[in-house]
Formats: structure tokens, sequence, C-alpha cells
């Protein structure tokens, strides 16, 4: 063994510790371990204290490593004693969600050696009290002090399985940095573990089979999986010498199956549909959370592992595959799981698409900000031209340009840091792939379609305005230098219900110069940064798809506990546009029955996915 460095005293110790933890396994989802080794420098008041468990304690601080797993398949598990439970044959994700479970994730074991249920588990309390009333006592052999019922909190479903191992090989294995300093007496097994799951654990893991499924650092779930537990085994190797340095082992949660299917969105059609027209096409908008905004702090009603990119990803996909659109903007799209997830994913099933992150530094680590994705079928569009909007930029140039304002000076900074607030919209002109889908009376064969997230304080509602009103001043700008029969389309997440002053900007060109949202309370913290109500207006005959088919908006697209309402919308040029059918939203009580709220373990996104058939018409028309 190599001698200490000369900046460790004599008697220094540290502790080494090995922190392991892996998520719910549902079937379909990726599993991604969370291993951590680290050290910690002992002074004299913690050498007298015992260690923690996982951890040991060593001469050295613990030397650069890597870990090597192993992924093993438990056997079939009966989760509940109760027979009526529907835990003991379903293994839905909605049947084993807190909202299921009556709000708790933990088990319960009669423990009175007295009662018919003694050792039965139970998935909730429910469960226990209902089988409790079938129960009879027993004979008084087991040793049982006291006769009265009891029962205790079991473990979680996620037990860990730390208690066959006590975090390090030290109890099989020398360790070369072990507190005596003596050297290894025999080479360590290779990173490539091998003998069996079963001798390596004691004779208490030999009574029920695991079986080795993969040595991975990723793993799959499948339907082999589901209704067992799983165990990882993560060891941590020394990267110079390939020395074992710790082991931990932890068994996973019951195994869930995939979330079954998402339900199905029929359209409803609208009641005119006037004469014939040109070319048809489903478009769609949905926001999809991002992961960075999925926590339990905003979402505490909702399961944890429900709220991982892993299960959403698996939703909303399906949701948006089974919804067939053939343009679909989406909102709030982190930028590694674009690259990493969702382009691939969508360009299987034939999609191409273009994406554009948030202006704002990514929250940590590279990747995670989110943006909007912009996706088109190829078999139905071809892109002509791609462009983004920051916010921000638009700012700036208003503040410079039209206001004469120095960025530097106190207004300049005022009037900046009120509207600079990272938001961004896409814009993208699609032509028809095939010259068949052309009507031959009509030579409309290209549309524009915009994808924005407008800003989500609702403190914030000049923001808000200022930023529809310059969006709709691009377009302009955009779709006049390539003519007037250009149809348009604005897609995306307004963050504005229908009794904003956005809305009214988008359906009626205008806004009321005594509408709230234009008259903010400003002082020298607050600049005004509209300008006179009389010149926030545009030339667009805009209508809402959803209003012009059903009648009326929906009653939600944002579905929480702290908001129910609609800031999701679909918008078109009625000249050369109609809307001919759309999806309405499911009830509440069918948001509800799987979750208080949005998300759960159904709907993977806080909002709703809004879906629309469209026509290109043959010929320019009054809205």
């Amino acid at each position: 063994m190599a001698p200490l460095a000369m900046n460790i005293s004599k008697d220094a110790f540290y502790s080494w510790n090995l922190s392991l933890r892996v998520d719910r396994p549902v079937e379909g989802c990726t599993l991604r371990p969370h291993a951590y080794m680290y050290g910690k420098k002992l002074d004299d008041r913690d050498l007298e204290k015992p260690l923690a468990a996982h951890s040991k304690k060593c001469r050295e601080p613990p030397p650069a490593h890597e870990f090597s797993y192993r992924w093993f398949r438990g056997p079939p598990v009966e989760p509940c004693a109760f027979e009526g439970c529907p835990r003991r044959t379903s293994f839905s994700p909605h049947d084993w969600s807190m909202h299921a479970l009556g709000g708790t994730g933990c088990s319960l074991q009669c423990v009175s050696t007295q009662s018919s249920l003694f050792k039965c588990t139970f998935c909730n309390s429910s469960c226990f009290v209902s089988a409790w009333k079938t129960q009879y006592t027993v004979a008084k052999d087991r040793g049982s002090r006291s006769g009265t019922p009891v029962h205790r909190r079991a473990a979680s479903f996620g037990t860990d399985d730390d208690k066959s191992t006590d975090g390090s090989v030290a109890s099989f294995r020398r360790n070369p940095y072990s507190d005596d300093g003596s050297a290894h007496s025999n080479p360590g097994t290779p990173r490539a573990n091998s003998g069996g799951y079963n001798n390596l654990y004691g004779d208490g893991e030999q009574k029920e089979e695991w079986l080795e499924i993969s040595r991975d650092q990723l793993y799959i779930p499948n339907g082999e999986d589901c209704g067992r537990k799983l165990k990882l085994e993560a060891a941590a190797y020394s990267s110079e010498t390939g020395e074992l340095l710790m082991l931990r082992v932890v068994k996973t949660d019951i195994v869930l199956a995939r979330a079954p299917d998402p339900i199905k969105r029929s359209l409803v059609t609208a009641k005119t549909t006037g004469a014939a027209g040109g070319a048809r096409f489903r478009i769609a908008t949905y926001n999809v959370l991002a992961e960075i905004y999925a926590t339990q702090q905003q979402y505490p009603y909702c399961d944890f592992w429900a709220l991982s990119w892993d299960y959403r990803f698996q939703n909303i996909l399906r949701e948006i595959m089974d919804a067939s659109p053939d343009v679909v903007c989406l909102q709030e799209v982190q930028a590694d799981h674009y690259e990493n997830h969702l382009y691939a994913a969508m360009s299987e099933h034939g999609y191409e698409g273009v994406y554009k992150q948030k202006t704002r530094q990514s929250m940590g680590l590279a990747g995670k900000v989110d943006g909007c994705a912009l996706f088109w079928r190829r078999t139905k569009f071809v892109l002509i031209e791609s462009y983004s909007i920051e916010f921000n930029e638009l700012a700036q140039r208003q503040a410079t340009q039209v206001m004469g304002l120095n960025p530097r000076s106190d207004d300049g900074v005022s009037f900046l840091n009120r509207l600079s607030k990272d938001n961004i919209a896409q814009l993208v002109v699609l032509e028809l792939a095939q010259p068949s889908m052309r009507s031959s009376r009509d030579q409309i064969n290209q549309i524009c379609i915009a994808n924005t997230h407008l800003y989500s304080n609702k403190d914030f509602p000049d923001v808000k305005l200022w930023q529809t009103w310059q969006l709709l001043q691009e377009l302009e700008t955009f779709v006049l230098a390539r003519g007037t029969q250009l149809p348009l389309m604005i897609c995306g997440d307004f963050n504005s219900t229908p009794d904003t002053a956005v809305y009214d900007l988008l359906s009626r060109q205008t806004v009321h110069p005594g509408h709230p949202d234009v008259n903010v309370n400003t002082d020298d913290s607050i600049p005004n940064i509209l300008p006179d109500a009389m010149n926030i207006t545009h030339s667009f005959q805009l209508g809402s798809a959803y209003q012009t088919v059903m009648g009326d908006e929906p009653k939600v697209t944002n579905f929480t506990t702290n908001f129910k309402g609609v800031l999701d919308y679909i918008w078109y040029s009625a000249q050369n546009l109609r809307p001919l059918s759309a999806a309405p939203i499911p009830d509440e009580a069918i948001l509800t029955r799987n979750g208080e709220a949005l998300p759960s373990t159904e709907f993977s996104s806080d909002h709703l996915m809004l879906i629309s058939d469209m026509q290109i018409m043959s010929s320019a028309r009054p809205p």
C-alpha cells in the first residue's frame, strides 16, 4: 500500500459513505440509479460517535472511483392480504397512486400474535380495517405477551434492502483502505462481479429466488418484472487499482405495469362548415410540463414517481400519437429532453421538428431550461422557412430604437427589467408535401404557424399584453411580406384567461382603454411599458378554433389545485382558414378520477392538449 500523503496527519480518519437510490420502477420507463460515494474528514468528536449506516471509517479520503451495477428480479409479491384489494391483481399505476392508496405509500403489518392476520401485510389502512372485520382469535401459543390487536407501519413498498449488507465489503473481503491500514490478502473481484446473488448475501436471501437480469447501469423494466421487486447492487471500485471499495444493495418498489392507454379524445364537428375548401390538416397544442417545474413542492398531490420525466414522457408521447396531429406545438419542452428523447421519438413516428429554448441560462446543469418545440408530419408538410422570436431582444429594440432610452440609464434598466422575462416564440412556414393535396381552384399551399409561451406571473398582465402585441407586430411584418393570402395560426400557452386584455387583443384587434390590464398601477419601481391603448392593435382577423366550433372556450386547459382555467388557445386567420372540429376537454370527473388535480398518473401534465381539424379556404372570404 502506498504511504499516506504528507498533508494527512498520522491520526486522520475519514468516513466513507455510499448513497444509492432508485426511483419507482414502471414498465417501459428507464431506471437510472443515483449512486454517489463521498468522504468526510472526522474530527475527535466524530470519532467517538457511531458511524451512520452505509459508511465506514478509513485512513484516507475515497480515491477516484467508478461504479458497476447488477440488477436482479425477485419472486412475485403479494402486496396486500385483503382479498378485496384491487392491488392483488392489478399493477396499474392508477391503482398504486397516493390517490388510490388514500394518501400513503406505506404498508401495514399486523403484529398481534393472537390474530389470524398475524404477519399479514396490507397496502394501506383501509384494506387493514376491512380485513380486520374478518379476523379471528387464535390459540395463545405464539409467545405473545398481549392479545391486543395492534398494527405497525411497515416500511414503504420501496423498502431499502441494505439490511443484508453493511454498505461495504469489509464483512467478507479486506479493503486496502480499511482503518487498520492493512493491504488486501487476496485480489479483489473484477468489476464484472461473478457469483450468484443468493450466495453473496447469506442465508436470509437464499430463501428468495433472485435472478440476475442485467449488468448495465440503466435498466428498462418489462412485462416479466411487473408485480415483482427489483434489487440493484452498486459496487464502487478504485479507478486506479480496480479494488472494490464499497458495495450497497437496495430493493425497489413493486414494478408497476405501464399506464393504460390515454383517454380517447373524440372531436366535435362544427355546426356550419360552409362551402368546400382546400387541404385539411389536424393541429394540436400542448404544454407538456418541463421536468424542472414538475416538483413535489409544486404538485404535492402527485406521486414523486409519476412526476418523473421517464414516466410522463411515455404517457405524453402516446397521447400525442393517439391524437395523430399533422402539426403539433409544444411548450415547456426541456432542452436536454428534446435532444435526448423527444426529437428521436417524434422522428420515429414520422415527424420533423424545430426547437427554441428560452433566452435564459439553464438551471444548473446544461440543458435544464425549457422552450418550445414545433413538429409536422413529413408526409403532409415540408419546411419552407423557420424563425424564432426572442422577446428580450424585442424589448431591447423597443427601448433603444423606438423610445430612445439608454439601456444603462435608470429608466432604461427599469424598462428592460420589467420586460426581459426570457420568453420566446417560434415561426415556421410549411408547404403541402404533395401536389395532390392541393385543390385545383386553390393556389394556397403554404401555411404560417406560430408557437409561443408567454410569461406566467399573474402579477404582470402588462408584460403579457406587450408580448402578445409585439408577437402580432412581428407576424404582420412577416406575413405581409409574403402576400396577404398566407394563412396564419398562432398556438400556445398564453397564460391569459378569456377576460384578459391579451384575449381581447387577439380576438378583437384592439383593447379597451379602460381595461385593468392596460392600467397597471405604476410607480418609480414599476415603469409604464405600454403605449397608448389606441396604438395596441393589429390587422389580423383572428378566430379561436374552440370558440368557433364549441361556441365557447373550454372550461379549463390548466387544472391544478391552485388554478383551474383556460390559458391555452388555437388561433387562426379567419379569411383563409376555418376550423372543422375540436376535441372537447374531458369532464372534471374524468380529470380527478385518478388524482386530486393534474398532473396525475393518468394525465402527465398540468395542462390539457387542444386538438382541432382545420381547412385552408379555396379563396379569400369574409370572416
